[in-house]
């Protein structure tokens, strides 16, 4: 028999490429090229392994991650990956009636805490004076912020080393100054959002500011159906969140799960009840409300307790009150204690971001390869998660200023 000629080989090659072979071959065709599994991510449906395919139809270029098992999600018009479990698409899925009428109703279940972020006009207006008005109910101001996450993630991520995740980025408040504070180091910073509209908006404010397209790494998903590796992030930020979560405890969950036994990092601001006039707070394990209003806390010990049954231990979690009714969560595993401290950081890591910016921003190094994950079992989420409320302070010139003071610490002692 023949030998195949170079024609047929170049065309078993772009049948490859195009997708159009089956996902035995596809891995084999990703072999060829050397593309290792993704150290940090994993499919959000059954925990296996992501890997990066690249595609180029003359001058277009389609990118995806795709799972171990074939199931492929977009890298939306090269912006973010999108990694919500219902966006996979693996051989034989497709839209069905009655996969649309559970998008349909999960949609309206959480209109108030994800969809209205999905909106432009909030992406728009969120850094336009949405955010300022947190400082009413205590939090501290970005900048004060910022400090503060860096000394207590420092431990484990100092010098820009391991993964680093800012959940329910919003705007990318946070996320830029995690960034552009970590450029240069070995490990990598993820901006995880719900809402397209935000990821946009990070992505268009980071390259703005100067960061290098190359140092981003925007990913939409669930927070109660992370599409990530058991153990595999250092710390975790997720700034003014957890009241607009619609499955809160499954999401602490998640974290819990994701985060390194060893020292693993949350830190996290919300709000308590009485931070606005009028503000209630809601039923367990679901927000009052038609449509899902957001969750205002009833005292630090409830949020300490949530993370508690989350799987956090008692002696590595402090919740304290900022002002009217910003809580401040800090949560450690490993045994180590999370420290009540206060806002008053030191601004070195501040500086440092404000001169790495003034310079210009230079590409992350990428993350070290790793084999796949054991698979884990599929997430029994319901809705979907996190609404960008969660960027961690609003513009930085109007929030300069400090808080209100603080009003009293629950949980661990130590200094974080």
């Amino acid at each position: 028999r023949k030998p195949p000629s170079r024609f047929s080989a170049m065309l078993l090659l772009s049948a490859g490429l195009l997708g159009l072979a089956r996902p035995a071959a596809k891995q084999r065709l990703t072999g060829l090229f050397g593309a290792s599994a993704d150290p940090v991510l994993a499919c959000p449906r059954d925990g296996s392994a992501l890997f990066p395919e690249r595609a180029i139809y003359g001058r277009t270029r389609r990118e995806a991650r795709v799972s171990a098992g074939g199931v492929r999600y977009p890298v939306a018009d090269g912006e973010y990956v999108d990694l919500l479990a219902s966006s996979g698409r693996g051989d034989g899925d497709g839209i069905t009636p009655g996969r649309l009428a559970e998008e349909v109703r999960e949609a309206f279940a959480t209109r108030t805490q994800t969809q209205m972020f999905r909106t432009p006009v909030l992406g728009f207006l969120y850094e336009r004076g949405w955010r300022q008005q947190f400082r009413a109910a205590g939090f501290p101001g970005i900048e004060k912020e910022y400090d503060e996450v860096s000394a207590f993630f420092e431990p484990v991520a100092a010098k820009g080393r391991g993964v680093v995740v800012d959940m329910s980025c919003g705007s990318g408040l946070m996320y830029r100054r995690l960034l552009a504070g970590r450029i240069g180091g070995s490990g990598r910073t993820l901006a995880c959002d719900y809402s397209e509209v935000m990821l946009k908006e990070t992505r268009r404010r980071a390259l703005e500011q100067g960061l290098a397209p190359a140092a981003l790494e925007l990913l939409r998903c669930d927070v109660a159906q992370l599409p990530m590796r058991d153990g595999a992030v250092d710390a975790m930020h997720a700034g003014a969140a957890l009241h607009s979560w619609p499955n809160l405890e499954k999401g602490l969950s998640e974290i819990r799960r994701v985060l390194r036994p060893d020292g693993g990092r949350f830190f996290a601001t919300t709000f308590l009840r009485g931070a606005y006039p009028g503000t209630t707070s809601a039923t367990p394990g679901q927000s009052g409300g038609g449509g899902g209003s957001f969750r205002f806390f009833e005292s630090e010990e409830e949020l300490r307790q949530l993370l508690i049954a989350a799987g956090f231990p008692p002696d590595g979690v402090s919740v304290r009150r900022e002002g009217r009714g910003c809580a401040i969560v800090k949560a450690v595993l490993g045994g180590a204690a999370a420290g009540g401290g206060s806002t008053a950081a030191a601004a070195a890591p501040r500086a440092a971001v404000a001169g790495v910016a003034a310079a210009g921003m230079v590409a992350a190094a990428a993350a070290p390869p790793s084999t796949a994950a054991a698979a884990r079992p599929p997430s029994a989420s319901a809705a979907a998660s996190p609404a960008p409320l969660s960027a961690s302070g609003g513009a930085a010139a109007a929030e300069a200023a400090g808080g209100d003071g603080r009003s009293g610490v629950v949980g661990g002692a130590g200094d974080a």
